[in-house]
């Protein structure tokens, strides 16, 4: 039955998107190539995923793009030359970068990522040796292990400090990414004075033993490692019996929750746990979230909602694509039944957020009648808008918006449609979508509300964004105490707006709890603006952000913050930083 129902899926798609090819402006997907769901994550994370600002400036001129281009590669050189790392001590960097580590800003994560991309690394300075150490170890440690790799990967390390460290960091790598064959080549490879803690390097020889069939001498080798370990590793004492003897399954599956987990080794046991087509659990996911995330989507024997839900968290880090995502929500097993009952499916899956958003991408695809497959993407739109998946669900409804037609009952759903539109950076059929909306309907709250968001997103520059900015927020009405009430204040400062912000002062409110950064750091701050020093400037406003959401902060905090990057590299960052900051704030979705 399942086979049956994939079949009527693929080749209703194939029908139903068979006109994107007349429409050159919209990127189709094909969610049903020949690639496995391993190859389209592996091909993610090894090339460079297009982030949605990058894309915000389609219809400049070709001349315009090279100019930009050329400008940013000079402020980089710039940047490398007087670069704010090398006048920083090694002790101060390690907590610098300790202190950034949990930033929830996506594209400020972005951006420091990009500076030590960049960092130019003489390897005869021991200095320099201790930096690319700390970068390496910070990028792991904030779910980039492949941006780690990469860096690892593009110098030569003969004798070096921390060359077992590296050494590490490329096999989880491998492992995390399932690329087996080439973790056991790189093992053999290795130089006999390589060392790793908690005898990784021997478990990882067992195991590609057991992968190349070699049974035997893999048990003689764990028999050594048993007699070897002062602290019995039961967790890969398990996996590593049921991959050799996979009877022992029904037992060890009831007890190996209960086993204590080496954190040092999550990325072999993942791979392990793998060959033994066993599940990952929620309680291993949360062990390390932003690297153990590409594991699980890649494990079939997990629960498909723990793969879309790590799948989700994501490609909202900007870790894999779209079609990633949207080939496993397909392979969310639905029945028949369960298809042909959406109203029932929904209340029975009503606790489970990513099952419903699969049950419900999938719902879409096999609606026959144009009519009846617009309704359930619209419902599909909001019950993503509700658990905060919108930019998911618009994401993943990109190849479906051409085959909306624009007849009379559709223009009733224009503003929507045009939302889906914007988020797919498709500003001119946004603008369509609205007209038509509007002329049946007259100007109304809705298709207000789509224009404000088409101005916020289409914006080119700054000027022009804070044009939008101030159309956005000339009429919005708040409550005195509504912290609404406050950014308002703090974008009028800091843009000039001119729109009515009025504070008047509350006595129930005398003082403020929410924290504000020490004045050393301040200081340091306010210094590094005033003296254009952008990468200081970086360092020090990220560490003040770290652990914070934009609607934590306390409002002087929020001004100097957005005031420092409306100077940086001449306000690059600024629009994604203020469109960041509405949504936080719920201003728009």
């Amino acid at each position: 039955m399942r086979l049956i129902v994939v079949t009527i899926l693929i080749i209703f798609s194939n029908f139903a998107f068979a006109n994107d090819d007349n429409n050159s402006e919209v990127e189709v997907i094909n969610l049903y190539e020949s690639k496995s769901l391993d190859q389209m994550v592996l091909d993610n994370l090894n090339e460079e995923i297009e982030f949605e600002e990058e894309a915000q400036a389609s219809n400049e001129t070709n001349e315009t793009k090279e100019t930009a281009t050329n400008e940013v590669e000079v402020k980089q050189i710039d940047i490398i030359k007087n670069n704010f790392i090398n006048t920083v001590e090694i002790k101060d960097l390690r907590n610098y970068f300790l202190n950034i580590e949990n930033i929830k800003s996506v594209t400020l994560q972005k951006q420091i990522i990009e500076v030590l991309e960049n960092y130019e690394f003489d390897f005869k300075n021991d200095k320099d040796k201790d930096v690319f150490f700390l970068i390496i170890n910070y990028l792991q440690s904030i779910g980039q292990i492949n941006k780690s790799y990469e860096l690892i990967e593009r110098y030569q390390f003969d004798k070096d400090k921390n060359l077992n460290f590296y050494t590490k960091v490329k096999f989880n790598y491998l492992l995390s990414t399932f690329q087996l064959n080439e973790a056991c080549n790189f093992k053999d490879e290795l130089n006999s004075n390589t060392k790793i803690n908690f005898f990784y390097l021997e478990k990882l020889d067992i195991f590609c033993l057991v992968l190349n069939n070699d049974i035997s001498e893999a048990n003689l080798l764990n028999s050594i490692l048993l007699e070897s370990e002062k602290k019995l590793d039961n967790y890969y004492q398990l996996l590593f019996s049921l991959i050799t003897n996979p009877s022992d399954q029904i037992y060890n599956d009831q007890n190996i929750k209960n086993i204590e987990i080496n954190k040092e080794l999550i990325f072999l046991y993942s791979a392990m746990t793998r060959i033994a087509e066993l599940p990952f659990s929620q309680d291993f996911y949360k062990l390390d979230k932003k690297n153990l995330s590409i594991p699980i989507i890649l494990n079939q024997a997990s629960p498909i909602d723990l793969r879309i839900m790590a799948a989700n968290d994501t490609f909202l880090e900007k870790l894999i694509t779209i079609d990633s995502l949207a080939a496993l929500y397909m392979s969310a097993d639905f029945n028949s039944d369960q298809l042909n009952n959406p109203k029932e499916t929904i209340e029975s899956l009503s606790t489970n957020k990513e099952l419903s958003m699969a049950f419900l991408f999938q719902l879409v695809n096999i609606q026959i009648f144009p009519n009846d497959r617009l309704k359930t993407l619209i419902q599909f739109w909001n019950f993503a808008k509700k658990n905060n998946l919108e930019e998911i669900a618009y994401k993943l409804s990109n190849n479906m918006l051409s085959s909306i037609e624009a007849n009379s009952e559709n223009i009733l759903y224009g503003p929507e449609i045009a939302t889906a539109y914007i988020f797919n950076n498709n500003y001119e059929l946004a603008v369509n979508w609205i007209e038509l909306y509007e002329k049946a309907k007259e100007v109304d709250s809705k298709s207000i509300y789509t224009r404000v968001l088409l101005d916020l997103y289409s914006s080119n520059n700054i000027t022009s964004f804070i044009n939008s900015i101030n159309l956005t927020l000339d009429e919005y009405t708040y409550e005195q105490d509504n912290q609404n009430a406050e950014l308002l204040f703090v974008l009028k400062s800091v843009m000039n707006l001119d729109i009515n912000s009025d504070i008047n002062i509350n006595l129930d409110k005398i003082f403020d709890d929410r924290p504000m950064p020490s004045i050393f750091l301040l200081k340091e701050i306010n210094e590094s603006i005033n003296n254009n020093d952008f990468e200081k400037f970086l360092f020090y406003s990220l560490i003040s952000l770290n652990n914070r959401e934009w609607n934590n902060l306390h409002p002087e905090h929020l001004k100097l913050i957005l005031n420092g990057y409306l100077q940086y590299k001449d306000g690059i960052l600024f629009r994604n930083i203020i469109l960041e900051i509405l949504k936080n704030y719920k201003f728009i979705i």
